[in-house]
């Protein structure tokens, strides 16, 4: 399938891909944890959580499209694809959909947004909300996004919500990815 990368690109991505997939297992193929060492280093090692991290594994099982609980060279370029600059915003803000739709429902639902501030908060650690804040922040969030009132939020009001606030699909792009070259192999 068509990635947003050119050919030289694709041969960098395919030696980080090899790095990454012989880190732990030396199977060739990547699994959650090697993702996750990759993205974070050694942070992931010491804070001692296996998959810790929600956002993080929800992108590894987006990227999975074979649900097999590894990424194929084939999956992790094509993911990673989604996060390139020149990637519509049509496409991130379907993917960021997806990653939000913790339970699979074509709906974000209030359990969603309740898991996905709560893996925030204990990501960052200078951050606090109390339990009564933290449903404030999830019911202002239904309040602003389910527009039909039907307690979830549809991929249509999620769009709806990126159009009026484009920071929602802010992490969707990382920038270095248009500057993949030889030169540049740090992942």
């Amino acid at each position: 399938s068509r990635t947003h990368f050119r050919p030289a690109q694709i041969g960098v991505l395919h030696k980080i891909y090899e790095n990454v997939s012989y880190s732990i297992d030396h199977d060739g193929v990547i699994s959650l944890h090697e993702f996750q060492l990759a993205l974070f280093g050694k942070r992931a090692q010491e804070d001692g959580e296996s998959g810790g991290d929600l956002f993080s594994e929800r992108i590894f099982e987006c990227f999975d499209t074979t649900n097999d609980g590894t990424l194929s060279f084939e999956e992790f370029v094509n993911g990673l694809s989604i996060f390139h600059p020149q990637a519509s915003k049509e496409e991130k803000t379907a993917f960021a959909f997806k990653v939000y739709d913790l339970q699979g429902t074509n709906a974000i639902e209030r359990d969603d947004v309740r898991k996905m501030l709560e893996s925030v908060l204990k990501q960052n650690k200078d951050m606090t909300l109390s339990d009564e804040a933290l449903e404030m922040a999830v019911d202002q969030t239904f309040e602003d996004c389910d527009l039909t009132k039907d307690g979830a939020i549809s991929l249509y009001e999620f769009k709806v919500l990126v159009e009026k606030n484009e920071k929602v699909i802010a992490n969707m792009t990382l920038p270095m990815l248009a500057r993949l070259t030889k030169e540049f192999p740090e992942f």
